[in-house]
């Protein structure tokens, strides 16, 4: 009689169950994506692929090549190569290994000029590991065409800033040399010689 009342409670457990199985099957929502076909939002504080801004209104990227980033980084993905120095100094090369990146925000952080964002792209998988090292062109917003004009917005400003400097050098010297050729004044109460 025992063995017959615990037969029973075990069926009446597994119809239990079998009910919740049931219930879920068919009246719970969907939430099962066919992820290349559909995709889901992401998001907006996700921490993606970089990209590096471009300023329209002064046709360059935002990065002065200040290494502030670099010395963030923990894992040392980021390399750049600065061009030109001072207030037109800019990058002709930078590159991001995202195969060894934590995503860790500290290079954005670090960033005084927000020169470097991160993006809501997800989909970075490749076959080979260098897919994995991503070049300026690829960062820049707006691809190779705004490298070419940031480089030549920054060699422009350089040349510009030499010319000056050499103008201003030119001037100072003039302004020397018509000093040292002119008469000195008499000392008061003497003779001029």
């Amino acid at each position: 009689m025992n063995s017959l009342r615990d037969g029973i409670s075990g069926f009446t457990s597994f119809l239990k169950g079998m009910s919740v199985t049931l219930s879920n099957l068919v009246r719970r929502e969907k939430i099962t994506v066919l992820y290349p076909y559909e995709k889901v939002d992401v998001a907006p504080r996700y921490r993606g692929l970089f990209v590096l801004p471009f300023n329209e209104e002064n046709h360059r990227l935002n990065c002065t090549g200040c290494t502030l980033c670099i010395q963030a980084c923990p894992t040392g993905v980021i390399t750049l190569t600065k061009h030109g120095a001072g207030k037109h100094g800019g990058i002709s090369d930078f590159q991001m290994d995202l195969g060894r990146c934590m995503f860790c925000n500290l290079c954005i952080e670090a960033c005084p000029f927000e020169a470097i964002e991160m993006t809501t792209a997800f989909e970075l998988a490749g076959t080979d590991r260098n897919t994995c090292v991503f070049p300026l062109t690829a960062l820049a917003q707006g691809g190779a065409a705004s490298v070419q004009t940031n480089m030549e917005t920054i060699t422009n400003a350089l040349a510009a800033e030499a010319a000056a400097k050499e103008a201003a050098a030119k001037a100072k010297g003039e302004a020397a040399a018509l000093a040292a050729h002119a008469p000195k004044p008499a000392p008061p109460g003497g003779t001029a010689e």
